[in-house]
């Protein structure tokens, strides 16, 4: 029988379902007739990034769990550089907002000083068009 080539998207549901199941690395191996067991963990650490793998197994139960504390150390950074990316994002955005109503209200400042200008008597704004 020759060697069978997974895509990568199958290899990745390969591993969620073995994630997901509660099923056993040999009982995966045997359903999809892979080599070895080892296969599946090697597609799990190349396929998955460790918050995948942290999330997949978050509804096991906590004894099918097992992160070496490698793993378990990069989950941890992992998730505190993502709190601190949306954290800075979220300062940016609310600098944002602020400098964005500002000039939404420096706009109708201007206009409404236009139209009180208008009022007298003094012409302000151009018509529209080209003259030629």
């Amino acid at each position: 029988m020759g060697k069978q080539k997974f895509s990568r998207a199958l290899k990745r549901s390969i591993c969620i379902e073995y994630m997901q199941s509660g099923m056993s690395r040999k009982e995966i191996a045997l359903k999809y007739n892979l080599p070895s067991t080892n296969l599946l963990s090697a597609w799990i650490q190349s396929c998955l990034s460790p918050l995948e793998i942290h999330e997949k197994c978050a509804s096991l139960p906590r004894e099918t769990v097992q992160l070496d504390d490698n793993m378990a150390k990069d989950i941890v950074q992992q998730s505190a550089d993502q709190s601190a990316l949306i954290e800075a994002q979220r300062r940016q955005i609310e600098k944002l907002e602020k400098q964005l109503k500002y000039s939404q209200d420096k706009v109708l400042a201007l206009n409404t000083l236009i139209d009180v200008i208008e009022e007298q008597g003094i012409k302000v704004r151009k018509k529209a068009g080209v003259k030629q």
